[in-house]
């Protein structure tokens, strides 16, 4: 004879609801994780830039390739500048698109549309692919924060 431990739901006691919840809450954060991505990887570029002018990852802004083509002599601290407060930028969006503030998650989309427009202009034909799949991954997060928000508050069930 078999007994069922009470209290601790089983997966197959489960309601559909608290899986749902979790899986939208997962969704939402790997969403606004990729701002951080896109943040780290524009200074990795610089980065990778001092240590070798031949390697370059497509992951990364098109606002600094752009100024750089546009300006072939630009002052390398005025670049580092540029990409700091990019890079910046989107984590103060990663840090409130994680808390699903709706309106900067979609200001970030946005921006990085934006920057993905300068990667065209710069001639970075994969890199505006990788803006397109990124800006994908970002809005499915972005609907996944927001089908967070249009589900009803959980409740804090008292231990007994």
């Amino acid at each position: 004879m078999t007994q069922i431990e009470s209290g601790a739901p089983s997966s197959q006691t489960e309601t559909p609801e608290p899986q749902k919840r979790a899986a939208l809450e997962q969704n939402a954060r790997n969403g606004a994780n990729y701002f951080f991505w896109i943040a780290f990887f524009a200074v990795f570029n610089k980065v990778m830039d001092l240590l070798s002018s031949t390697r370059r990852f497509v992951f990364g802004l098109g606002a600094p390739l752009f100024i750089e083509r546009v300006l072939p002599e630009g002052n390398p601290a005025f670049m580092w500048g540029i990409i700091v407060i990019l890079a910046g930028v989107f984590v103060v969006i990663g840090v409130f698109a994680r808390r699903g503030n709706l309106l900067v998650y979609v200001l970030g989309i946005l921006l990085y549309l934006g920057d993905m427009l300068l990667s065209i202009r710069a001639g970075d034909a994969v890199g505006a692919l990788v803006h397109v799949i990124f800006a994908v991954l970002l809005i499915m997060g972005f609907i996944a924060t927001l089908k967070l928000k249009k589900l009803p508050s959980e409740k804090v069930k008292p231990k007994s």
